[in-house]
């Protein structure tokens, strides 16, 4: 028999609803400021306890932790709270001020442990469980007060209508939810760009301040209609025979289930979608939709269903039939998302239609089983209120699904994923789901019923693992990057591993190609000439792509510390690097540091060509994050060399920061060097100018490489003066071994990959641009966008793409004419034309070659034999102005990549047929011009640009355009005309091209720093 609910007055109806109404927004508010700070915190504490697997599980455990601990102590103490609104508002407040502090308070820990704890210690001390004590005790008070503020406002609410519980409790699990998915896309795609992460913070704490200010002016407006504790609840239903403690372990166990699902969508989903930020953010408001939208649906039936238990144990169990029904799914997603690229346009709005539709793909994998698991809680919770507990069942439940969750993270993540892999980890949460279900329907029931749902199961669980075969082709393809499925039988896999933080695969190309790719984007190749040594006699071959930029990232790092003994290697990749720095006897040690394990596993592929990495006992392993590694430990190191994954990669972009960069300076010796590879694909010249800006502010000094085509290196050091580089350390034992089938790099070849230093970038990059910093991750949310265009960073690769260096010229930088007619990395443009002028220099010495033919060569030798034979013969051309474009032509052939050196032979030839020609004033200060960049002779080309600047004005080109923009330019700063030089840039600026391009903007940082130190000084006050 139940006890006869009272019914609210019309005026108490009226204050109900304005009560829902106000507590609907403040969960809501609630809700996306707490996501907000889980998503941030992760980042914050990302940067102290590094982004491994570990250390982002520390974080959501002590995170859920503190959530449960919050639940069940304001569960327990619900009860005998006479208004819980008004300690929900406090609570809130609490929780906004303690978001308002966090930033300052996260600085000056962390800032105290690097600086006086850790030091402080003595050796052998537990460094890793200091740090992870420090990071929780960091998050958890705010952590505990989030976990009170359900219990506090359902209680509240309940109290005002106890009778529907179920509904009251499903709609504010809605609310709280749906807040949660759209603080999570506000967060990361609107406040972190615009505000940063302390801005973040802000945000979300102000959202908290908002909620306790409307529910604690609720509460005093509406008091009347809030009941005396839930006595009336109690007796309010026919559930005293509902076995508790079973309730208790499903809303445990489900809880663990639908963690192991969020983990395992995240991972086969990051294989189709990428792993940036970007995507997991979408895959987490997508989860937290669907339990959201399960809450709503069953908001209206948690009061009506007639045995609660049993429509439980039927949503169990097909809350577990649901989650492997995903698979198929999942399989066909690859090809959903191959066709939604071949549909895309590469264009701006084509990304936001891209981000939208994967957010569609996250849904379609993960709404079936999170809508079920929306409506668990709600009902669990329901069940036990109406059956005697009260209204401390809200908490405790709410607080023990949330230990289910921190133990689902725990096991799921770092134990059971790398045993089993990912869809084996699917199938255990889906199994222990139908489990709970079967359990809850069969309490009743008898046996054969038991037995009957059990075989149900396990046929339904082997149809569809029948049915949902992985192809791991498909799944190494990389489809968000090539945009496209592999072709079938392209390669072998010979490596498949699911690691902790990624998935890792090695396959070997039909070309013989070996490449390691983590959740699908390849890491590094290395080709058949690797793995195959030529017979003797056969011709030497070049370095191409990857194997190139492997192996001089180690070669030109060490060259600038010939004296190290001691090397790190941050990312391991092939392996191929520390090899090569191994190849040298006087390195002691070499220590590679990789986050994950599974990397060094599937680099054996590359065995032997890496053998020493394996082989060396100078070499060592360390699993960590490389900036936790660092910070934690003392060790100093004679070169550093960072080659991580591309910085789209989520957590990849805190290695190229302003805050890495100075762990890093600090753990250099007096006269270490540091060497930071960079990708030019996939980029833009911002993005990389934001970490070139990062590594500006650490280091005095630095040099910029080419690697490869599409890759650089910065060589960097803390002295005001980089080393000069020792190349001969390409001679070293094992170096000369590695590279004997290949053509030799020569001092020459390796000094003409310098493109730029600090002098070249100084004036840009001290005028005020914005570093990639931990707090202003610019890169992080700029790359993924960046690689969807397939942009590439231009202005980097087209620095050294012209005859004339303006930057070399005002840093005096000379490069000699170039005399080698080979090069070992031809795919690097300066090298290459550097070659072709050495190999065009022999033929006009009257020295013939045996080389293979080039179809550059042949032409560049066409167009010098030409020009050769037209100034012997002594006749004027019809037209002068193509003739100079000729001209222009084959002074570069001739030059190449020399910088203040002239080739006299080619302009005295020049002069004798000028001097038997009238030619017209222009064309005669064109070769002016030309011959005075050429020597350096700026007074000459400043002359000659001042005769030509009314016709390239007029758009009458007598040399090439960007040539004279530039080199008028730097004449008159030469000669200290700096106003002549501001006059020059704004004349020819309003040229084609003159306004954009980073070149443009580099020469106009120069003139205004030239400006700058020609004003005036303000006089003294």
């Amino acid at each position: 028999m139940t006890s006869q609910l009272p019914r609210p007055s019309s005026q108490g109806g009226r204050g109900l609803l304005f009560a829902g109404g106000v507590a609907a927004v403040a969960f809501f508010l609630s809700g996306a400021a707490a996501l907000v700070y889980e998503a941030t915190w992760s980042r914050y504490l990302g940067l102290f306890l590094g982004h491994a697997a570990y250390a982002q599980a520390i974080v959501l455990v002590t995170f859920l932790g503190g959530m449960a601990i919050g639940a069940i102590v304001a569960g327990r103490r619900s009860e005998g709270l006479r208004r819980p609104w008004l300690w929900y508002a406090a609570v809130e407040l609490a929780v906004g001020g303690l978001g308002f502090v966090f930033h300052p308070v996260y600085v000056a820990v962390t800032g105290w442990a690097y600086d006086r704890l850790l030091p402080a210690l003595p050796e052998g001390a537990p460094l890793v469980l200091i740090r992870w004590v420090l990071a929780a005790a960091l998050i958890l008070p705010q952590s505990v007060l989030l976990g009170a503020t359900f219990p506090l406002l359902a209680v509240g609410m309940m109290r005002r209508r106890p009778d529907t519980p179920g509904r009251i409790l499903a709609f504010l699990y809605f609310v709280n939810g749906i807040g949660g998915a759209v603080g999570v896309l506000v967060g990361g795609f609107a406040l972190v760009p615009a505000v940063g992460l302390p801005g973040a913070l802000v945000a979300a704490a102000i959202g908290n301040v908002v909620a306790a200010v409307l529910v604690g002016g609720a509460e005093l407006l509406t008091s009347e209609t809030a009941g005396a504790p839930a006595a009336a609840m109690r007796s309010a239903g026919p559930h005293a025979a509902i076995p508790r403690r079973m309730l208790v372990g499903v809303a445990f166990g489900t809880a663990v289930a639908s963690l192991v699902y969020e983990i395992a969508w995240t991972r086969m989903l990051s294989l189709v979608l990428g792993s940036a930020t970007h995507s997991f953010e979408l895959m987490l408001s997508a989860f937290l939709v669907g339990l959201s939208l399960g809450a709503l649906w069953v908001r209206r039936r948690a009061d009506r269903f007639r045995d609660p238990l049993r429509t439980l144990g039927v949503i169990q169990w097909v809350m577990g039939g649901l989650a492997v029904a995903t698979l198929p799914l999942y399989v066909a997603s690859f090809r959903w998302s191959a066709a939604l690229f071949a549909a895309l346009d590469v264009t701006p709005q084509g990304y936001v239609l891209f981000t939208i539709a994967r957010y569609g793909l996250c849904l379609i994998v993960m709404l079936p089983a999170t809508f079920c698991a929306g409506m668990t809680l709600p009902l669990i919770t329901q069940i036990l209120v109406r059956s005697g507990d009260g209204e401390s069942a809200v908490g405790r439940v709410y607080g023990v699904n949330t230990l289910g969750s921190i133990f689902g993270v725990a096991f799921g993540a770092l134990i059971l994923l790398p045993l089993v892999g990912i869809k084996a980890l699917l199938f255990a949460g889906a199994v222990l789901d139908m489990a709970l279900g079967v359990w809850l329907l069969a309490v009743p029931r008898a046996r054969q019923f038991l037995l009957a749902a059990t075989t149900t199961s396990v046929v339904w669980l082997a149809g569809v693992a029948w049915l949902a075969r992985f192809d791991r082709n498909v799944l190494t393809s990389g489809v968000y990057r090539a945009r496209r499925l592999a072709t079938p039988g392209s390669q072998r896999i010979v490596f498949y591993k699911d690691g902790v933080t990624a998935t890792v695969a090695a396959a070997i190309q039909q070309a013989g190609t070996v490449v390691i790719s983590t959740n699908g984007k390849a890491d590094a190749s290395l080709d058949d000439a690797w793995f195959n040594h030529p017979p003797p006699g056969a011709p030497r071959r070049i370095l191409r792509s990857d194997a190139a930029t492997q192996t001089l990232l180690a070669l030109v790092t060490l060259a600038h510390a010939p004296a190290a003994r001691t090397a790190a290697v941050i990312g391991h990749g092939s392996g191929m690097s520390a090899h090569l720095l191994l190849g040298d006897p006087r390195l002691t040690s070499v220590t590679t540091i990789e986050i994950e394990r599974t990397m060094i596993l599937g680099s054996n592929a590359f065995y032997p060509a890496n053998r020493r990495v394996f082989d060396d006992p100078r070499s060592h392993f360390v699993i960590e994050d490389a900036r936790a590694y660092l910070a934690a430990g003392r060790r100093r190191y004679d070169v550093i060399l960072s080659e991580p994954s591309n910085p789209w990669v989520s957590g990849v972009s805190g290695l190229f920061t302003t805050e890495f960069y100075d762990e890093v300076s600090r753990h250099l010796t007096d006269d270490g060097v540091f060497g930071q590879w960079l990708h030019l694909y996939e980029m833009n010249d911002d993005l990389l100018l934001t970490v070139l800006a990062a590594l500006h502010q650490r280091f005095a000094s630095y040099a910029l490489f080419y690697t490869a085509n599409l890759d650089i290196l910065v060589v960097a050091s803390r002295r005001p003066a980089l080393p000069v580089p020792d190349w001969s350390v390409v001679q070293q034992p094992g170096i000369a071994e590695d590279l004997a089938g290949f053509i030799p790099l020569t001092p020459e070849t390796l000094e003409r990959l310098r493109f730029a230093d600090r002098a070249t970038f100084a004036p840009l990059l001290d005028a005020g641009i914005r570093p990639n910093s931990d707090y202003f991750p610019v890169l992080d949310l700029g790359a993924e966008r960046a690689r969807y265009l397939g942009q590439t960073a231009n202005g980097f690769t087209g620095l050294a793409a012209s005859r004339f260096d303006p930057f070399a010229a005002l840093a005096g930088r000379r490069a000699p004419l170039p005399l080698e007619p080979v090069t070992a990395v031809p795919e690097i443009a300066p090298a290459y034309r550097t070659a072709l002028a050495g190999r065009l220099r022999l033929h006009r010495d009257g020295s013939h070659d045996a080389l293979p033919p080039d179809a550059d060569y042949d032409a560049a030798l066409l167009r010098d034999r030409m020009m050769t034979t037209f100034l012997a013969a002594g006749a004027p051309p019809p037209d002068w102005q193509p003739w100079m474009r000729s001209l222009s032509l084959v002074e570069q052939d001739v030059h190449g990549t020399a910088q203040g050196t002239a080739d006299e032979g080619f302009y005295a030839a020049l002069e004798r047929y000028v001097a038997r020609n009238r030619l017209p004033l222009q064309a005669r200060a064109a070769v002016d011009f030309l011959h005075g960049l050429a020597a350096w002779d700026f007074p000459r080309a400043a002359a000659a640009a001042d005769r030509l600047l009314l016709d390239a004005t007029l758009g009458e080109a007598w040399v090439p355009r960007d040539m004279y923009r530039e080199g008028a330019v730097v004449a008159k700063l030469k000669i200290g005309d700096v106003v002549g030089a501001r006059r020059l840039f704004n004349a020819v600026v309003q040229l084609p091209g003159g306004r954009s391009g980073l070149r443009t903007r580099l020469l106009e940082a120069h003139l205004r720093a030239a400006e700058a130190a020609a004003a005036p000084a303000a006089p003294a006050r």
